[in-house]
């Protein structure tokens, strides 16, 4: 596959997959959005901010080439290295962190002891210090089956939402087609694995930006993450934590038809209410070539317990649907033991913009956990397309955990 040009890459700015906006959404919430700003008219003050340097972009090698060619759509990479946080970190740092494990399905390993998380559209991969035997124990206690072999890889799969998971030591590469709109775990392994080509190898304004922006705390690769989406070739957003503090970069590769780089980051900072640089004391904008970089020193909320929505469980969910009676059947299968007042379900009909209706999943029980089943008729709304769980306080909106639209027969 021959990569984009520019131009190519101005065509493809259309809507992200569902999936795919949630997360992208999830990982840029300063991208739009008042809150924090300076008063009207203000500008922020530009200068040097000593920012620490980002690690290397290992991510990169499981990324085939080609891997975005297969959709006109927007694609997105985020990097995570998960770990636990001591003491306060800033609050935008702590919504996304929350998007990340709320994803995540817990596999016998919990969230922070995963050394890096790499999610692309087409799968999701975990890499730490771990046994595959703790994984294929906790997948001998939930829906999956075993499914033969791919290269190294012990491979599970279960067709309820489909799904499928590779495990070796140290590597979990998962594909499941709620999360990554091109489900592709082959692919993912052979890049990983050195063979086939990778997608820095063969596309430049890639190789640039992830050769500037390196691995951080968090990162987004892609087209959404960006001050001048409709503008700029490529962009990234990362935060880097370093002792007491944090630091929001946000990166982007312009096209050679674009005058004046820095100028048009900093225009973007100051008119398109980019939250999380504004509020800034101070940002540090360099250019290099085709790439502006924007730096801020980020600052830390106060060192005091999270709201519990922040910290949303790692589950597995199985599920089940009765066509006859319009029933969802949702079986919680792996995970930690929950109080039953913080998980809750919605029935979503297709129009619904900004209604939850929160009903208890569990209304008897005190806590739930694995080998918990719950019945949720979907007859009580007969608009409703589908379930979605959601967690944290019943008055509240909270987060959505899992969703599920069932297949209906005409």
């Amino acid at each position: 596959m021959v990569p984009l040009d520019d131009s190519s890459r101005s065509t493809r700015r259309s809507v992200l997959h569902r999936a795919a906006t949630a997360v992208a959404i999830g990982l840029t919430t300063g991208l739009s959005g008042c809150s924090g700003l300076p008063p009207l008219g203000d500008k922020p003050q530009y200068g040097r901010v000593d920012i620490p340097d980002p690690g290397p972009p290992e991510y990169r090698r499981w990324l085939p080439a080609g891997w975005d060619s297969d959709t006109d759509e927007d694609w997105f990479l985020t990097y995570v290295e998960p770990g636990p946080f001591d003491g306060p970190v800033p609050e935008e740092l702590v919504s996304r962190r929350a998007v990340q494990r709320r994803d995540l399905e817990y596999l016998g390993i919990g969230y922070e002891n995963y050394d890096s998380l790499t999610r692309t559209t087409l799968a999701t991969v975990r890499e730490g210090t771990f046994s595959a035997d703790t994984v294929r124990s906790a997948l001998a206690d939930s829906g999956y089956e075993p499914d033969g072999t791919y290269r190294d890889y012990d491979l599970y799969a279960r067709s309820d939402i489909s799904r499928r998971v590779a495990v070796r030591d140290g590597v979990v590469v998962s594909t499941s087609a709620s999360l990554h709109r091109t489900p592709d775990l082959e692919a993912t392994i052979d890049a990983g694995d050195g063979q086939t080509e990778r997608y820095h190898e063969v596309d430049p304004i890639f190789e640039a930006v992830t050769d500037a922006v390196g691995a951080s705390r968090l990162l987004s690769i892609g087209d959404h993450p960006s001050l001048n989406p409709t503008v700029a070739a490529l962009g990234a957003d990362a935060f880097r934590v370093d002792g007491d503090a944090a630091y929001h970069v946000l990166l982007e590769q312009y096209p050679e038809t674009v005058e004046q780089p820095g100028e048009r980051m900093k225009s973007a900072i100051e008119d398109e209410h980019y939250t999380g640089m504004a509020a800034a004391d101070t940002i540090d904008i360099g250019v290099d070539g085709r790439l502006a970089t924007a730096g801020a020193r980020v600052s830390l909320q106060p060192d005091e317990p999270r709201d519990f929505v922040h910290d949303p469980p790692q589950i597995t969910w199985g599920v089940a649907f009765d066509a006859e009676t319009s029933t969802v059947t949702l079986r919680y299968e792996l995970g930690p033991e929950l109080d039953a007042d913080r998980l809750w379900y919605d029935l979503v009909p297709v129009d619904a913009v900004n209604r939850i209706e929160n009903q208890p999943l569990w209304p008897d029980r005190d806590t739930v956990g694995p080998g918990d089943e719950a019945t949720v008729e979907m007859s009580d709304r007969p608009d409703a397309d589908g379930v979605d769980v959601r967690w944290g306080p019943k008055d509240d909106p909270g987060m959505g955990l899992f969703s599920y639209v069932p297949e209906r027969g005409d």
